[in-house]
Parts: structure tokens; C-alpha cells; sequence
């Protein structure tokens, strides 16, 4: 299981170099990985265009390395090439619907962060307590022009907040996790970096029983509704404060559109007009993120309790025109049935998505459909 951990970049290891110095070095190299990652997209548009392109291997296929190493000879070789794949699985993810014209062509803002290759950094000790990242951010041939050096190692802050923060730098440190390509960004004034690693499955501390199974539906009267196979225990995940915070989200917004509809402004000054939407509509996406989380947990942590091994997940809510539909249908249900199958495979337990025709037809009640669910034994996976 990949999950990944974001930590703040809090001073240069060395004395003899600056926050200013190494703002600069990363302000410019995140601009540099921006032009790369978009020349790459621009070309990857035009050969899927069936348009002339000059950087094709002897293969026929898109490779904009050599270009882009020559015209950045400071970057390190890491990073082109982490740019270049950055690119290329954007643009394979939303081909179709550009190639279509249902959508723009994509492109990377300078703020997009700066890819780290696997090789390119790493995790290591400083004194007792505190931990560093040493990263690639300049080539040897740049180094050896600056007479320098081409890694620096930055300090990272303590994550206090975060209680799992300094177990996993530990093992990260020590080469007992698996890193991924990891990612420079800045927030604000604030520099971070994200590292993705692999987790493997956790093992329950007690056997699950066979035949158990958990049903999970989604309410036409609250948000989750659930009961077991074996036991008459049934129960609900209540909406309340997802109605609550919608209602004020909304409020707010349709305030912001009023404001902007009367304000009259052009240009630049329509986008910072738009800036308090904006935020607003990320603060509403995080907020939705942190729910299916809190969600998802619950109902792992109830059928692990309950030695549950499967837990039978409705597939598509609300999918049929005789079903009522259901309270959470403006919520993002696919996110949150992704995080409950992340949190079950974690611990362990197979996540069986059924479709139940007529499910909330025959059964009036929530608790009951979930009931039918649990012992339903022929559903499509």
C-alpha cells in the first residue's frame, strides 16, 4: 500500500549557505521543471496529433531527454527525466478528453513542485532526534563550474502534529521502506516535501471468521448504513454534519458570486476577484477529503471488531431509476469507496463491491438494505 508523508523544510544544514540562496536555486529549478514538463506536453500533443515532432527514438517513440538536458545542463539528469514521465502520465490520463476537445490542453504551473527521482534524494540522521533530506539539486557538471557542491541536505522541521511522523522517517532513514519519487513544492513562503512510500498489509492481531461479512449501503436517510451477516447488531453513520457544512458552504458561495457579479472587474482584476472562491471551493475539497477519511476508518475499525473478513460494498448508489435516491448524492461516493477499499486492504480484509437489484425498493429501511446486503451471497464483483 502506497501512502506518503509531508514534511517542512526548515533550514540548510550548512552554515555557510542562506535561506535566501537556497530559495533562489529552488525557485528557479521549480520554474525549469515547469518548461520542461509542459515542452513535454506540448510535443506529446502533436504526436498524438499525428503532427511532425523531431524528438522521436529510433523506436518512433516520444523522447525529449536529449533536447531537454542540453538546453538545462544545471538540472540534474534526475530530474529531467522525472519531469519528462511527470508529463507523459498526464497527458495519457486526460488524452482522450483533450483529443476529444471536451477539455483544454493541460499545463504545469511554475508552482506544480519539482519531481525527485528515487536516487535523487534521501533521508538521513542529524543528531538524535532530528532528521534531514539530502537532494540532487544541481549536476556535476554545474557543481564543478560553481566549484561546489551538487547536494544539499536541508533540515527538516518536527512534525508534532503528526505522531506517525518520526517512526516512519526512522525507517525511511534506515532503508526499511520503499520510497517513491518525491516532490518539491512551495506553500506560501513555506517549502515542503512529499515523500510517497510503500506500506505493506497489516496483519490482524485476531484470525477473522470465516464466513462473516459486513454489508454497507448507502442511506437514503443518512450517510452510511451497515449490519452483519451473524450478528443482529445494525447501524448508521448520520449525516447531520455533511448537510450542516454543505448548507454554509453553499451560503458562502452564492455570496462570492454576487460579489463578483456586481463588482465589475476585468482583466487581473477578475482573478484576484476569483481568488476567495477559489479558496474557498479547496477548503470544501479538503473538507470532503477529511470525511470519506474519517468514514472510511469507521467502517474498517467495525468490522475488524466485529472479526469480519469481507465487507460487501454497494456498488453503484442509486444507479437504478426505481431506487430513491440517496442523501449523499452530491458528495464525491467514489472517493469515499476508494478510501474504504485503501483502509480494508490495509488491514487485511477483502472488499466484495455487490449490486443488489431493488435494493432500497424492497427493503424501505436503510439498516435493512444493508442487512440484505451482508447475507446477500450471489453478488457481482
Amino acid at each position: 500500500m502506497q501512502r506518503s508523508i509531508k514534511l517542512k523544510l526548515f533550514r540548510p544544514y550548512e552554515e555557510s549557505m542562506t535561506w535566501e540562496e537556497l530559495g533562489y536555486l529552488l525557485r528557479g529549478l521549480s520554474l525549469k521543471a515547469c518548461r520542461m514538463s509542459n515542452f513535454c506536453l506540448t510535443h506529446h500533443l502533436l504526436r498524438a496529433l499525428k503532427l511532425e515532432t523531431e524528438y522521436l527514438n529510433p523506436q518512433g517513440h516520444l523522447y525529449c531527454y536529449p533536447h531537454l538536458a542540453a538546453e538545462y545542463p544545471e538540472v540534474p539528469t534526475g530530474i529531467v527525466c522525472a519531469a519528462e514521465t511527470r508529463a507523459r502520465k498526464l497527458f495519457h490520463k486526460h488524452a482522450v478528453n483533450v483529443l476529444r476537445g471536451d477539455t483544454a490542453m493541460v499545463r504545469f504551473r511554475k508552482d506544480a513542485g519539482i519531481p525527485l527521482p528515487v536516487d535523487g534524494y534521501k533521508i538521513v540522521r542529524i543528531g538524535d532526534t532530528d532528521y534531514g533530506v539530502d537532494i540532487q539539486l544541481l549536476s556535476r557538471q554545474e557543481a564543478k563550474r560553481r566549484k561546489g557542491r551538487g547536494r544539499v541536505c536541508v533540515v527538516l522541521a518536527n512534525n508534532r502534529r503528526n505522531p506517525k511522523a518520526g517512526p516512519v522517517l526512522q525507517k525511511l532513514a534506515d532503508g526499511m521502506l520503499r520510497r517513491g519519487v518525491a516532490s518539491l513544492f512551495r506553500k506560501k513562503k513555506d517549502w515542503y516535501i512529499s515523500i510517497p512510500y510503500e506500506t505493506e498489509a497489516a496483519a490482524p492481531t485476531e484470525p477473522f471468521a470465516p464466513g462473516r461479512a459486513m454489508g454497507v449501503v448507502f442511506g437514503r436517510q443518512c450517510a452510511l448504513a451497515y449490519a452483519f451477516n451473524h450478528l443482529p447488531k445494525q447501524g448508521e453513520l448520520p449525516a447531520d454534519e455533511i448537510t450542516a457544512r454543505e448548507a454554509r458552504f453553499h451560503e458562502r458561495k452564492e455570496k462570492l458570486q454576487k460579489q463578483y457579479q456586481w463588482s465589475g472587474r476585468k482583466g487581473r482584476g477578475a482573478e484576484k476577484a476569483m481568488q476567495p472562491l477559489r479558496r474557498l471551493q479547496e477548503k470544501e475539497r479538503n473538507y470532503r477529503a477529511l470525511l470519506n477519511a474519517r468514514y472510511a476508518k469507521r467502517i474498517v475499525e467495525l468490522a475488524v471488531k466485529n472479526r469480519c473478513g469481507e465487507i460487501r460494498l454497494e456498488e453503484k448508489a442509486g444507479a437504478n431509476a426505481q431506487q430513491e435516491p440517496i442523501l449523499l448524492a452530491h458528495w464525491p461516493v467514489a472517493d469515499l469507496q476508494d478510501k474504504i477499499c485503501q483502509k480494508a486492504e490495509e488491514a487485511g480484509i477483502t472488499v466484495r463491491k455487490c449490486m443488489v437489484p431493488h435494493l432500497s425498493s424492497t427493503d424501505s429501511k436503510d439498516r435493512a438494505a444493508a442487512k440484505r446486503l451482508a447475507e446477500f451471497e450471489t453478488g457481482e464483483v
